[in-house]
């Protein structure tokens, strides 16, 4: 495994961390499917066991994914394995729901403190080495910052970071300049952090963590515009109405880039991976992995030289035609 600089924090973590939205497992959201169909609690536990023997350290998660459970399975895990201070956890917090199963914005100081309290007690741990704001956009980035540095004073958060894809967010949870790690959805198909997010974080020490290198599975090169998807997937949006449209699109995007891939001898899936590590900017990126097969693909991807110049160039004409 290859490691880099993360930011402020001083840490080395692995290029390729690990994604655990899909050891929540399926779950509803306001009526529709929020969560992943197809995995089972042993697997991820081998899964996580694993890329721990392939020196992933970095594991990537959130209270929303399957309500705590991705949490819990994480926390079994690295419990099991020990070596705390071997491992970074990274959490999030903001969203949950209500009794009717809605989602729910939660953005008080008082709520961010206690979910992190439960986020402990599910992960078996005293303390969370990188806290996240989960919400896509919020206005009360104040009370964020505020519950935030509380928890850090009290030791149970390190630092803290953001998840989101709009770049004025960054800049209002960077006001005090104390952030650390934004994450944003950066692949082949969703390059629009390199205009903005990325040039900011490279140029003021903010680790980025890349979410989302395959596109939620697009770019493993395995599915096709007639997929079908299982009813309790989230994926299954993508078929439904003015969803399809962009489905097929960026399938057939897939489909023009398989040619470069087959040509340096890679997979699609490893194709991807390279392209986000290549950019300079990125500190880490955590494809979601629902078995041991998946992970030791995607951590091939990671010890592979960074695409070159003409392999770049190739797929920008690719793209371009998109």
């Amino acid at each position: 495994m290859v490691y880099r600089a993360f930011g402020k924090t001083g840490w080395r973590v692995s290029r390729v961390g690990l994604g655990c939205w899909q050891f929540g497992g399926a779950i509803m959201l306001d009526g529709q499917p929020d969560g992943w169909s197809g995995v089972n609690d042993d697997e991820s536990l081998a899964t996580i066991k694993r890329a721990v023997e392939l020196g992933i350290n970095f594991f990537d998660t959130a209270d929303m994914y399957g309500w705590g459970h991705s949490e819990e399975v994480l926390g079994q895990a690295l419990k099991e394995i020990g070596n705390r201070d071997r491992h970074y956890i990274a959490s999030k917090v903001g969203f949950w729901h209500d009794d009717q199963g809605k989602r729910t914005f939660n953005e008080s100081r008082d709520y961010i403190r206690h979910a992190c309290d439960a986020s402990l007690r599910r992960l078996q741990t005293d303390r969370i080495d990188l806290y996240q704001c989960h919400l896509w956009r919020t206005e009360r980035w104040t009370e964020f910052l505020d519950a935030f540095e509380t928890l850090q004073e009290q030791g149970k958060i390190r630092f803290y970071g953001v998840s989101t894809n709009d770049f004025d967010v960054v800049q209002h949870f960077d006001e005090r300049h104390h952030l650390v790690s934004v994450q944003s959805n950066y692949n082949l198909l969703d390059r629009h952090v390199e205009q903005d997010i990325l040039p900011y974080c490279r140029s003021r020490g903010i680790a980025f963590i890349a979410r989302g290198p395959l596109a939620m599975g697009k770019l493993s090169g395995k599915l096709t515009k007639d997929h079908k998807f299982d009813a309790n997937d989230i994926r299954r949006k993508w078929l439904e109405g003015d969803n399809r449209k962009n489905f097929e699109r960026d399938i057939n995007t897939v489909e023009r880039l398989k040619p470069i891939a087959q040509k340096h001898g890679l997979t699609m899936a490893e194709l991807a991976v390279k392209f986000v590590l290549t950019h300079v900017a990125v500190s880490t990126t955590i494809p979601g992995t629902k078995n041991r097969s998946q992970l030791e693909h995607n951590v091939a991807a990671s010890i592979l030289p960074p695409l070159t110049c003409d392999e770049l160039a190739a797929i920008r004409e690719a793209l371009a035609t998109a």
